[in-house]
């Protein structure tokens, strides 16, 4: 399981999903979500203790403590948590743009959110 699945446990459909980084990074999805189109991000890392996914989940889901069901919904309140404000192509590169002093993937991740914008309005 992952952020992306997540965000689709939520009800987002997941037009383009990509993350940066190796240990840790951040993770940018173009997503329609409740008949609007936008951008939501977020950052993960290597543990439980820097990685929200992690510490929620774990590695996935575990049949001893819980149900299928109950890991489902689970994983959609995590989605919907990151689809409450949809962010404007504008936003996301402007957040991206002001790490670029600081986090070196912050450019791939500008090229790729042009790219995906291009090929999204084009379809």
């Amino acid at each position: 399981m992952s952020y992306e699945q997540s965000l689709v446990a939520a009800g987002a459909q997941v037009l383009a999903f990509e993350s940066f980084g190796d240990w840790q990074g951040s993770w940018v999805a173009l997503v329609d979500y409740r008949g609007e189109r936008g951008w939501v991000q977020g950052s993960f890392g290597s543990c439980s203790e820097c990685d929200s996914f992690e510490a929620e989940f774990g590695w996935g889901f575990d049949e001893h403590t819980e149900t299928e069901v109950q890991y489902q919904a689970r994983l959609a309140s995590f989605g919907e948590s990151y689809l409450g404000g949809l962010q404007t192509t504008e936003q996301v590169l402007a957040w991206f743009g002001e790490c670029s002093d600081w986090d070196t993937d912050a450019e791939d991740a500008v090229l790729w959110i042009r790219e995906t914008e291009q090929t999204h309005q084009a379809a």
